[in-house]
């Protein structure tokens, strides 16, 4: 029982733009195939390579980079570097700069282009220390939406579900996208520290990190089902159903929600890019964390379709590096040296 309520914890602070926007926008158009690329991507996939990550730091007691930093050295620690940011940057520039600010779009009227600059500067400016009052509210704000969520599914159920929902074939290409975006990126490396801080519980943490990751799968499910037997339509279709649902106040605090959501998803995600920016190129923490908001930024002027493509090729990387890091680990016994 210990293990229900973080782990709830921890799946409503992986939702992001995969969860909220990626997976019930496609649903417009893959019908009820999406329920079986979401299997795959997050309960099949996904929670593999969060209990292989995991299981490294519950092993280890230590941050991934610091075990990867003392079994393979620097060139491993830039390798993962380099993984970690092929998956993290086209994964911020769609959190942050596109599905954050289509919900900026929503609630203000600013077109989602001058939007997106602004929702990056916010979140560099909450992960660089600033405004920490604020991000205590967006950590708090975001436990609605599974309360939110639920309200949803309730008015919803009552629906006629529209079309036939045709199922079509396994889109893998979005699969192995949404598997990157889910498991890849900061996520091994917060799962690892995750059940490092809980290692005197054993196998207790990774079953807690494989948890939270099959909660944020089933709540995924909700989110394309919602979108589904509304029959709404992109882009942020979740948004669009809370509007039609709640009314125009209704929509806007759910959308509200949404993106105090997002935005704690994207603090740490930014911490993240900065460290490996700082990685690869040697500045400070700061210019790091400034270099990685740029990188972002110029992301999010690339096409939709090919930032998902680069987290299905970087996905793919990511599983043999942790697959391997995480059989070294094992076959030295949690031993580093």
């Amino acid at each position: 029982m210990w293990m229900l309520l973080p782990a709830l914890s921890l799946a409503i602070v992986h939702i992001a733009g995969d969860n909220a926007g990626v997976v019930p926008d496609a649903a417009t158009q893959k019908g009820a195939g999406i329920f079986l690329t979401v299997i795959l991507a997050y309960i099949a996939f996904g929670a593999g390579l969060t209990g292989l990550a995991a299981s490294i730091g519950a092993r280890t007691g230590v941050e991934l980079a610091v075990v990867v930093r003392r079994l393979f050295g620097v060139r491993g620690k830039r390798l993962l570097a380099v993984i970690t940011l092929g998956i993290s940057i086209p994964a911020s520039a769609l959190t942050g700069g596109y599905f954050a600010a289509w919900l900026v779009h929503d609630l203000t009227g600013l077109p989602q282009p001058a939007a997106a600059p602004l929702c990056l500067a916010l979140f560099t400016l909450l992960a660089v220390g600033y405004l920490p009052e604020l991000l205590m509210i967006a950590n708090y704000c975001s436990l609605l939406l599974v309360p939110a969520l639920a309200i949803l599914l309730v008015t919803v159920g009552g629906e006629h579900l529209s079309g036939n929902w045709p199922a079509g074939g396994i889109d893998w290409p979005l699969v192995m996208a949404l598997f990157g975006y889910n498991a890849g990126g900061m996520r091994p490396a917060l799962a690892a520290e995750t059940a490092a801080c809980l290692a005197r519980r054993g196998g207790r943490a990774v079953w807690l990190t494989v948890a939270a990751k099959l909660v944020e799968g089933v709540l995924t499910i909700a989110m394309a089902y919602i979108v589904l037997a509304v029959g709404a339509t992109g882009p942020m279709s979740l948004a669009a159903v809370a509007k039609y649902s709640f009314g125009p106040v209704g929509g806007a605090f759910f959308a509200g929600v949404l993106f105090f959501a997002f935005a704690t998803t994207m603090v740490p995600a930014m911490v993240v890019n900065g460290r490996h920016v700082a990685c690869c190129t040697g500045l400070g923490s700061w210019k790091g964390v400034a270099a990685a908001a740029v990188a972002v930024y110029l992301a999010t002027f690339a096409a939709y379709e090919s930032l998902l493509q680069i987290m299905g090729w970087t996905a793919g990387a990511t599983a043999v590096f942790i697959g391997y890091t995480a059989y070294v680990v094992h076959k030295n016994g949690g031993n580093q040296q």
